[in-house]
């Protein structure tokens, strides 16, 4: 803790002539100031960590077959389980619907069609009939100008 009362003794001894001893106890109060403020960001970064965990289990929620994060009423996912079992990490696996892998350990899932993987994100099917009948949309390449 900075005890302010130091800083008043600096002021006197500057008062009284003795600039050295003044500058002394100053240096030494910017040093324990200055350890404080790494102190505070040090606690302040825990309990980021600790706020994030609670979050994590709070909205992680594991089905029998993959990790999914709800954030914002949104099902996110899937997330590779041999992934986060083994070193905590969430993985977004990768593939189209009905066969999934992931980008770090490789491992493959066969993964759920279209239709259980849009019920599965909580989506109602009878608005999104159309998704279900055709194939997925895939994005135009732009090559860029020379």
């Amino acid at each position: 803790m900075l005890e302010y009362h130091r800083f008043k003794a600096v002021s006197d001894l500057y008062r009284q002539g003795k600039d050295e001893e003044a500058r002394l106890e100053l240096a030494e109060l910017q040093r324990r100031y200055v350890s404080l403020c790494d102190e505070n960001t040090t606690l302040r970064m825990q309990a980021q960590e600790y706020e994030d965990i609670l979050y994590l289990a709070r909205n992680l929620v594991f089905d029998g077959e993959f990790y999914w994060l709800t954030t914002g009423g949104i099902r996110q996912g899937p997330f590779c389980p041999n992934c986060y079992n083994r070193d905590g990490l969430l993985m977004r696996l990768f593939g189209e619907a009905g066969k999934r892998c992931c980008g770090v350990c490789h491992e493959s899932y066969p993964g759920l069609s279209r239709r259980e993987e849009m019920a599965a994100r909580g989506f109602d099917e009878s608005q999104f009939a159309h998704a279900f009948d055709r194939e997925p949309r895939r994005a135009k390449v732009i090559p860029f100008g020379r």
